[in-house]
């Protein structure tokens, strides 16, 4: 490497974006510290810079406008340029003004007012109202004709739970609950990235009134961008052929500058408030065929609302006539996979506005079709389109992505160049954090797709002999099988159930009457549907079957069958589940179980694909320091430390046993950089050898469930690693039934000891593994950042509920 490189090198290390930069002779790596795209607690300097960009377009457009009276000012068609036509966004306002009126709202704060178009309508029917906005200048305006009850001040969409803004609700006559109304309406395209948006969605909820709602309108559908692209390429070019459109609307939808999000973005963000949510998602409804009514859409986040409608039927669009005469039998419907004929050329595809003018009168909503964004549903009574917030699977375009390269690529090369370093045909590469879609495409070419497809069909298969065989054991003691029931201390003595695993027939419980395989009045079983012993048998046998075909380790599912036949001795603590796991003192089983099987192959190639991008941020002139907890039998670690072959290593190999220390040391004889201990995740982690703030990674697969204060455990590896530094762990994200009848038992604690979870938020609970959800809120609340979690929702082995996170300090 140069003295100029190097020169630059050290340019960039203190710039205050860039955490890290390595230079491989014919490319430049730039890796940003977390706090220059940071949302919060505060807003990074790029996320504000990106902001004040949008501020500064929207001041220069309503400035354009001010002098004419226009406050339709930059609405415009984008594929004419031409303004859109008044009428329909006379009709858009009142469609808008519609919608949020019919929450029936006495206080609203909007986030975005704008030139006042919904603020001048709303206020006459409401009792205080409070607009932010980031054009000074009209906010100005605002102010100096504001009446009674109405305050304006200049604010971003991410400030609404900021001083000035309580003290405006104040001033407007805002219950101290909060606004029964938070609107954000025709704003969320100018937001960076998801990021943002989850921090606008998340501090409105919390700061609506109970009963309340957050309505996020229009906004752009991330499923219908290449539709929008296309139209618009076709708009400027009817004769080219469908091959050259689709090759320029992919080029601009990827330069696309505005955020599109779909309703599930919106789901996942309101999950992240700690208050219970349901949301709506709504078509435009709008007369005239314009960009509006076509990729748009509106959605309403209703806060801690009044007990759910009874959940409606499903059925599928078999024309008007039918819709109707479904709706006037009064029962609650769903008519789904109505096709919008604005997307799709169908013979009884119909559009928004004729449905809604069809059915005007009736009770019912027009609603996004919940798998199809170019499909309408219909919903009776409107009140069931609220559906429960999910950690579904969500789509979004995020232009910020887009704006950092440029930006940071920018500052970067104007550095190399004042060093005196060449950038001719250097190749520049900008992470933002851990680069999920790198880590996921390793991880794909790991797997068979065709194992990828069947796995989750035969662990559902699993988890439903599962259950079998909990019913089978309980009913094998003539228990809860009449209508007047046991409680569980007489199902715990009958059983002969040893006090440690009595919460496991507690989740058993649980378990059979979600399934409704058991009745319960709250404090007794009864009804119990057990499938006899004929049939349970009949069902483990056909384990083999349902495998054949399927790269699924043997050992896995005779381990399973064997546990299914010892469950009453299991509980009575008669055999331990050791003993079946290491029968022989061998480790096939226990491999099986974290290396050879589909899931697995497809997490430890993504653990692999992170420590190789870890590695590359690694100082020249020292190893790259790792700490492996819990490494058990090395599943993971073998995949590890193949992608590492050509990285020195100081890798500290641990586990809370000598049998898997002494079985490692001979394994890997032959690695050099590898060093072996006991640490354990459930003592005081700064008191294990491993110095404070030294390490650049800590991998843990398989193993953060068990710690009794989760909390706490990632609180001590923060502390451990270096700034910059990576956490990397592989955890199970919901509850396997066939967990519950195998590898539960290792997690009872023995007399005077503590169980998984006895110190955090799992206490009394019995829930041993956390979900994506509750793993994210755990990092965020230990200080990590840039959390990532892979297989991501749209590959077919998230279902499993097996994921790695990848988390950076």
């Amino acid at each position: 490497m140069s003295p100029e490189m190097t020169a630059a090198l050290d340019r960039l290390h203190a710039h205050p974006w860039i955490a890290a930069a390595a230079h491989d002779g014919t490319g430049l790596q730039i890796r940003l510290r977390p706090e220059a795209t940071a949302v919060r607690p505060g807003l990074g300097p790029l996320v504000r810079e990106y902001l004040d960009h949008w501020a500064e377009v929207y001041d220069y457009t309503y400035a354009a406008g001010a002098g004419t009276g226009d406050t339709l000012a930059g609405w415009r068609a984008s594929d004419t340029g031409e303004p859109l036509p008044v009428a329909h966004m006379t009709e858009w306002v009142e469609r808008t003004v519609e919608l949020v009126l019919a929450t029936r709202p006495r206080h609203v704060l909007e986030l975005g007012c704008g030139t006042g178009l919904l603020a001048d309508r709303l206020y006459p029917h409401l009792a205080g109202y409070v607009g932010t906005d980031v054009a000074e200048d009209m906010v100005r305006r605002h102010e100096q004709r504001a009446r009674p009850g109405q305050v304006f001040l200049s604010a971003g969409a991410h400030e609404s739970s900021s001083g000035q803004v309580r003290r405006a609700l104040d001033r407007a006559g805002v219950p101290t609950a909060g606004p029964d109304c938070v609107l954000v309406n025709s704003v969320t395209q100018c937001f960076p990235d998801v990021a943002y948006l989850s921090r606008v969605v998340q501090d409105a909820v919390r700061l609506v009134a109970p009963g309340g709602v957050v309505i996020v309108g229009d906004n752009r559908h991330a499923g219908l961008l290449d539709a929008y692209c296309r139209w618009l390429e076709r708009a400027a070019d009817p004769e080219a052929t469908d091959s050259v459109i689709t090759e320029r609307a992919r080029a601009r939808a990827d330069r696309d500058d505005e955020l599109n999000f779909d309703p599930a973005v919106l789901a996942r963000a309101a999950m992240g408030s700690g208050r219970d949510v349901r949301i709506a998602a709504y078509p435009k409804t709008m007369t005239a065929d314009t960009e509006l009514t076509r990729y748009r859409f509106d959605a309403v986040l209703h806060v801690e609302a009044a007990d759910a409608c009874v959940p409606p039927a499903a059925h599928n669009w078999a024309g008007m006539d039918d819709a109707r005469a479904m709706i006037a039998e009064g029962r609650p419907i769903r008519i789904g996979g109505i096709p919008n004929r604005l997307l799709v050329n169908a013979a009884d595809a119909v559009t928004a506005h004729q449905l809604r003018t069809a059915l005007a009168g009736a009770d019912v909503a027009v609603v996004l079709d919940q798998s199809d964004p170019a499909a309408l549903a219909l919903v009776a009574p409107a009140a069931a389109a609220f559906t429960s917030v999910a950690s579904a699977p969500g789509r979004a375009h995020e232009p910020f992505t887009a704006f950092v390269r440029r930006r940071v690529g920018e500052a970067t090369r104007a550095m190399l160049r004042q060093a005196g370093a060449n950038t001719r045909g250097l190749r520049l590469t900008v992470d933002r954090g851990v680069p999920a879609d790198r880590i996921a495409a390793a991880a794909a070419r790991a797997v068979d797709p065709h194992d990828a497809e069947r796995l989750p069909v035969f662990l559902q298969e699993l988890d439903r002999i599962a259950r079998l065989a909990m019913a089978d054991t309980l009913a094998g003691a003539d228990l809860c099988t009449g209508p007047s029931g046991d409680d569980e201390e007489k199902i715990a003595a009958a059983l002969a159930i040893a006090p440690r695993h009595q919460w496991i027939m507690r989740r058993w419980l649980a378990v059979l009457v979600d399934a409704g395989m058991l009745s319960t009045d709250g404090h007794r079983y009864h009804d119990l549907r057990a499938p006899g012993r004929t049939a349970l048998v009949a069902a483990v046998d056909g384990i083999d079957d349902a495998r054949r075909g399927l790269h699924y380790p043997p050992e896995l599912t005779r381990f399973f069958q064997t546990a299914v036949q010892y469950l009453p001795a299991l509980l009575r603590d008669e055999v331990s589940l050791q003993a079946l796991l290491f029968a022989d003192g061998e480790t096939g089983t226990a491999e099986g179980a974290y290396r050879d099987n589909a899931v697995n192959r497809y997490v430890n190639a993504a653990t692999a694909e992170a420590l190789r991008w870890a590695a590359q941020w690694r100082p020249a002139d020292r190893p790259l320091r790792v700490l492996e907890v819990g490494a058990g039998v090395g599943g993971t670690t073998v995949d590890v430390l193949d992608a590492l072959r050509e990285t020195p290593l100081d890798y500290l190999f641990t586990d809370v046993s000598a049998f898997f220390l002494t079985d490692a040391r001979r394994r890997f004889a032959d690695r050099a950089g590898l060093r072996y201990g006991r640490f354990d995740i459930n003592t005081d982690i700064l008191a294990q050898d491993v110095g404070e703030g030294t390490l650049d990674v800590v991998l843990a697969a398989n193993v953060l469930h068990n710690a009794v204060d989760i909390a706490a455990t990632l609180r001590g590896f923060r502390r451990l690693l270096q700034p910059g530094g990576v956490l990397l762990f592989v955890e199970t994200t919901r509850e396997m039934h066939q967990i519950l009848t195998s590898m539960q038992f290792l997690m009872s604690a023995r007399p005077g000891g503590q169980r998984p979870g006895d110190r955090d938020r799992r206490a009394g609970t019995g829930q041993i593994f956390l979900d994506e959800t509750q793993w994210r809120a755990e990092l965020d609340d230990a200080g990590f950042s840039q959390i990532v979690s892979v297989p991501g929702p749209d590959h077919p082995l998230h279902p499993v509920g097996v994921q790695l996170f990848a988390a950076t300090t």
